[in-house]
């Protein structure tokens, strides 16, 4: 079967932050939520997460309806700038529960709003 994806993906387990940001308001809507990043290209992210529910609203479904809500995706610091915080923003495009998995029961792919910088992939790639 002949893949389908625009950019090569990079398998990694990193922990990155989750919320859900308001671009009309420039806010963010909830609080956080750490998830575990699978996979990684230009273009989009595989998660996996042990809750779905931040603050009443449901990650997956909350961006759904609105032209305005995203989900940030909060890179820890990098080795080459300790400083410098990467936020992503992004849109599900997949959402799937795994009951067999206890503690990571919540998996969704995403596509980010603007491609990866970078600065970010480069980090995995290693």
């Amino acid at each position: 079967m002949k893949s389908r994806r625009k950019h090569p993906r990079t398998s990694t387990q990193q922990d990155v932050d989750l919320y859900l940001y308001d671009r009309n308001n420039d806010s963010q809507l909830t609080g956080r939520v750490t998830a575990l990043l699978l996979d990684l290209s230009k273009q989009g992210a595989r998660l996996e997460f042990s809750q779905v529910l931040i603050d009443g609203k449901h990650l997956f479904y909350a961006t759904l309806d609105s032209d305005a809500i995203f989900i940030a995706i909060v890179f820890p610091p990098t080795d080459d700038d300790p400083e410098k915080i990467t936020t992503l923003l992004a849109r599900p495009v997949w959402f799937d529960r795994n009951m067999e998995d206890s503690a990571m029961p919540f998996k969704m792919g995403v596509q980010f709003v603007n491609q990866a910088p970078p600065s970010i992939l480069s980090h995995f790639i290693r």
